[in-house]
């Protein structure tokens, strides 16, 4: 994880080094045990790492970034399309209208803008097809949309991966349908560049490696944290100059005739906006069945609560529910760690654009059989780090593994840059770190080197 821009196949998190203060406070707080502090610098282990972003949340110092695409990137293409995603409307208040965030990407160097949520609505539709084709299905079917959750899958609960649902993300289905359409429009020699908006850093590592499929479309994604402020400085602007604009059309005529309302925006946005929020694609599952009433789901978000959860369904806890809609952010994509606004408030943004507009629902959505816009390459396990290939080796690794564990004080404490005792254990066995790592055990040393050991004390081992 370093400041340069090489790219990883499984995360798209890299480290300002010159602010990185080696606090730990990343490492305690990865849900993956995938970081470590060495000489002073975080480090991520790949092989751990399911891109969840939530170093990026917790780093005090702001050293965390998503490496994601640059605006003059643009400049390589004549057309340029960028992909929003359904939560990045719910980051704008309602006096912004949906053309005039439309306006506002166009602004700042897009030359075309595409909402994903009608190809979210056509996901859903493929989903219900699927469940009332006869077809048997795990229960519960897992949802295939968060990255972050299938690399979990992948790393720590592989039994589960055919409950995956076997279709694409409704991004990709997007940038299809989007690419197929503007090809069409290029002149001789002009190049097409699609990019998504993306609300955390698994979703612009899937524009590089996507999970479940061979090749993505996608050229890029931009982090809408990095978009946000050139964003609303352009729709202030934009609304501004309406304003004034409406403000001089509705002036009473000369003649006594009735002001005009140029205000022809109606804010209009798709049904399948909500899929951006908690439960919004198991809802929209079920809208689509003939007989919703018999189809049960249980919706799980945030880090902790998902693990509980998948560690529920492979024990074969959760088998009543057909569906299960699993989110690595709290609040769905709303909560997305390159995100704005608090869940609470975008959530009610949302709310609000849902509400007033929802006469528009469907009017853009067309029916996909799954076939159209099923995965086309197996997801496979993802063994986090064995110890070696060889049995006997990593057998013995293994004893040496807990006797180091026996010896370490079991304070999880992370001041030795691993984010717990065990974890710690298992780095000495890899000869990546060294017991005097562990402050309890140096402190030990200390003291016998200059009082002597203490007599019935064993600084360096648990009682």
């Amino acid at each position: 994880m370093t400041d340069n821009l090489n790219t990883s196949q499984f995360h798209s998190v890299h480290l300002h080094e010159e602010d990185c203060k080696g606090c730990t406070i990343c490492v305690t707080g990865c849900p993956a045990e995938a970081i470590r502090v060495r000489d002073g610098k975080a480090h991520i282990i790949e092989e751990k790492c399911i891109d969840c972003g939530e170093c990026i949340r917790r780093c005090p110092n702001k050293a965390k970034y998503a490496n994601s695409s640059e605006l003059e990137d643009l400049a390589l293409y004549a057309r340029r399309a960028a992909l929003i995603a359904p939560a990045v409307y719910a980051q704008f208040n309602l006096h912004y209208t949906t053309r005039q965030i439309h306006e506002a990407f166009k602004s700042i160097g897009f030359t075309d803008v595409f909402d994903v949520s009608p190809d979210a609505l056509t996901v859903s539709r493929a989903t219900a097809k699927l469940f009332e084709s006869g077809r048997p299905l795990p229960k519960p079917v897992i949802s295939s949309s968060c990255p972050t959750v299938i690399k979990l899958i992948e790393v720590r609960f592989p039994a589960l991966i055919d409950n995956l649902l076997p279709l694409l993300p409704p991004v990709e289905v997007c940038a299809r349908r989007v690419r197929e359409l503007l090809e069409k429009q290029l002149k001789s020699g002009e190049k097409l560049g699609i990019f998504f908006i993306s609300p955390c850093p698994a979703k612009i590592t899937v524009a590089r490696n996507p999970v479940g499929y061979d090749k993505t479309v996608l050229d890029g994604a931009f982090s809408f944290a990095n978009l946000y402020l050139p964003l609303i400085t352009k729709l202030r602007a934009i609304r501004d100059e309406e304003k004034q604009r409406l403000a001089v059309s509705q002036k009473v005529p000369e003649d006594g005739g009735q002001p005009v309302d140029t205000n022809e925006d109606k804010n209009s946005v798709p049904d399948g906006l909500s899929w951006g929020r908690e439960s919004g694609e198991a809802e929209h599952v079920a809208r689509y069945l003939k007989h919703p009433e018999n189809f049960n789901w249980i919706t799980s978000c945030g880090l902790s609560q998902i693990t509980e959860t998948l560690e529920g369904i492979e024990d074969g806890q959760y088998s009543i529910y057909d569906f299960a809609e699993i989110a690595a952010c709290a609040g769905g994509c709303l909560g997305g760690p390159l995100m704005i606004k608090a869940v609470s408030e975008s959530g009610a943004h949302m709310r609000m654009r849902l509400r007033e507009h929802l006469a528009d629902a469907e009017k853009s959505c067309e029916s996909l059989e799954p076939e159209q816009i099923v995965l086309s390459k197996d997801i496979a396990p993802r063994p986090a780090r064995q110890l070696s290939s060889d049995f006997a080796q990593a057998r013995k690794m293994m004893e040496q593994l807990e006797e180091i564990a026996a010896k370490l004080p079991g304070l999880d404490c992370g001041s030795c840059g691993a984010p717990n005792c065990r974890a710690l254990a298992e780095d000495i066995v890899r000869k990546q770190a060294h017991l005097e790592d562990c402050v309890t055990i140096m402190k030990a040393r200390y003291e016998e080197l200059l009082f002597g050991k203490v007599p019935g004390t064993d600084h360096g081992n648990k009682k």
